[in-house]
């Protein structure tokens, strides 16, 4: 049987845990600005892509377009924002 914590101890776990779940929200979104970035491209493949991804998405076309322009172009580069 693993020891009783004490304050430092549980202190600490729980600053780790923070830690951690900070990193998957990073993670998170990072992953989502990719995967959408990425849709924007696809849809503009040829004419009538944007309902053919929404289709394979199972989502409505709307949808896409709101996500795309939520986390941005594929073209638009985020450091150029910071200025």
């Amino acid at each position: 049987m693993t020891p009783r914590p004490d304050d430092q101890a549980r202190a600490e776990l729980r600053n780790l845990v923070g830690q951690a779940s900070k990193r998957r929200e990073e993670e998170r979104e990072r992953v989502e600005t990719e995967f959408w970035q990425e849709i924007d491209r696809l849809q503009k493949r040829y004419h009538g892509a944007q309902q053919d991804v929404a289709d394979a998405l199972g989502v409505k076309r709307n949808q896409v377009l709101r996500q795309t322009k939520r986390y941005g172009s594929a073209d638009q580069d985020p450091a150029a924002d910071n200025g």
